[in-house]
């Protein structure tokens, strides 16, 4: 796949999944801008570097979305490295406090919801008008599997599972407005589409839950991989309104699972983990 020309801003891409998706498109193509809060500064330099070290275009831009006036900013200073975003990857989330539904206080609500529903929609606002002037763009948002409620019985302790109530209803908050958007923009050459890994991905927060997993559930941790793939797939492919689990849409498109590099062959959508050879 051929993404000459395009360009594409990732965020929370200083470490894990937007890491790899930064990998991935740059792979490709694509002159990628990536982004994550202040504090994460020497990991966004570090993809960078890795970015052109391989030849491609890297630029990175340290903003923190839960500020609402600095993320007003962050497309506009995303283009001036590269041009217009053709590529919106909406990874960046996180979670304000562990705590069940039934102690979660407002403060931790209203961080949870201002990164990972608000900072998404506000950036997207900011992408389209572009987007829709060039009649081409591609919008990815990350989701999970805590959007829904898991199914008895639990594949960890029940208490991290109530834990991520709120984190999970943020999720499935932004996985209702990327379907209404993709209606409201169909027609207009933007596609706007959702994934989410299958189950765990293996990324540096989650490492010490995934190992623990995998002791009796190995089929429940992916590679990072997984995810770069499925990503690109939404992104070269003619889909819109989508909401998907990473396997899933590997298997149904007959993908086969490729390294970073974007060349080399690693597997499929059954592709498991290797701690070993980590």
């Amino acid at each position: 796949m051929d993404l000459s020309g395009r360009v594409a801003l990732v965020t929370g891409a200083s470490r894990g999944i937007g890491r790899a998706i930064a990998q991935r498109l740059a792979a490709h193509g694509v002159a990628v801008i990536v982004s994550a809060s202040p504090r994460s500064l020497n990991g966004l330099q570090e993809v960078c570097k890795v970015i052109r070290d391989c030849g491609g275009r890297a630029a990175f831009v340290s903003t923190d979305l839960t500020d609402v006036a600095a993320r007003a900013q962050l497309l506009a200073k995303a283009a001036a490295a590269f041009g217009p975003i053709d590529i919106l990857i909406n990874n960046a989330a996180g979670i304000a406090a562990y705590a069940p539904p039934s102690r979660i206080d407002l403060a931790a609500r209203q961080a949870t919801f201002e990164l990972n529903l608000q900072a998404p929609i506000d950036l997207i606002q900011q992408a389209l008008p572009s987007m829709r002037e060039r009649r081409w763009g591609r919008i990815v948002n990350i989701s999970s599997e805590a959007a829904r409620q898991p199914q008895i019985p639990y594949i960890g302790p029940a208490k991290f599972v109530h834990a991520l109530t709120v984190y999970g209803a943020s999720k499935a908050a932004l996985e209702r407005y990327t379907l209404g958007l993709a209606a409201e923009l169909q027609g207009s050459g933007v596609h706007v589409n959702a994934v989410a890994p299958s189950q765990i991905a293996n990324t540096e927060s989650a490492a010490s839950v995934a190992r623990l997993t995998a002791v009796t559930r190995p089929e429940s941790i992916e590679p990072l991989e997984l995810m770069a793939e499925a990503v690109l797939l939404l992104i070269g492919g003619n889909y819109n309104g989508r909401l998907c689990k990473s396997r899933e849409l590997l298997q149904q498109a007959q993908q086969v699972l490729h390294a970073l590099d974007g060349k080399t062959v690693i597997g499929d959508a059954l592709t498991l983990v290797d701690f070993d050879n980590e």
